[in-house]
């Protein structure tokens, strides 16, 4: 269905000569049909730092200020307060949907809002990282797609995973199953780890019903 809005001319680029909403603009004329979770997790991928070698871009799509500016000129606009909410919630390092979707759920729960991107060894331009991590506590969380399944990302991972361990790191894995069910599972794993590592005093560790001990778990 067609509709009018308002927009200035620089909210309109050409895609093959042909006049299109940018990214920005199209940000704020989704917010009043997204879910909150679904529009940070937009704005996410707008702000994220490309890897240049596999996208052929090093900048980002956009940046904060360029929405934060772009909502104060349209105050009146249907959606307008969902999207100043989500901007406050939105941070660059997200590289998937469900990894902002886990970093909402872990924050939601109450636990230490996590470090993005986190490289084990940072000096290390090869080193391997972690989606969300506390690197004070030495517990990371990564989000497995389906393309962890590949014989060939299967022994990445092993790798990955034999580097944290040497280092005493707890690693956290979160799959589609834990997507399905908002990462209940993860957070609980999340925070029993920050519990055994001390970040969370007072709080005592809790295993949820018919849950059978987890392999990344000391």
């Amino acid at each position: 269905m067609a509709h009018n809005v308002t927009s200035f001319p620089e909210e309109i680029t050409l895609v093959h000569g042909v006049p299109v909403a940018t990214a920005q603009r199209t940000f704020l004329d989704l917010a009043r049909k997204l879910s909150l979770e679904d529009l940070v997790a937009l704005g996410d991928h707008l702000i994220r730092l490309p890897r240049p070698e596999l996208e052929g871009r090093s900048a980002p799509l956009t940046t904060l200020p360029a929405l934060r500016a772009l909502l104060a000129r349209h105050s009146n606009l249907q959606g307008i307060r969902k999207a100043r909410l989500s901007l406050d919630l939105m941070r660059v390092g997200a590289d998937s949907v469900p990894e902002t979707k886990l970093r909402l759920a872990l924050v939601a729960a109450g636990l230490p809002e996590p470090q993005l991107q986190i490289p084990l060894r940072p000096w290390d331009r090869y080193s391997p990282s972690a989606d969300a991590a506390y690197p004070a506590s030495r517990v990371g969380v990564l989000y497995e797609g389906e393309h962890h399944l590949t014989p060939w990302q299967q022994s990445t991972d092993m790798e990955r995973d034999a580097q944290y361990s040497e280092a005493g790191w707890i690693l956290i894995k979160a799959n589609r199953h834990d997507l399905r069910n908002r990462f209940a599972r993860t957070v609980s794993r999340v925070r029993n780890a920050l519990v055994r590592r001390g970040a969370m005093p007072g709080i005592g560790v809790v295993r949820p019903a018919n849950e059978t001990p987890h392999q990344d778990m000391p």
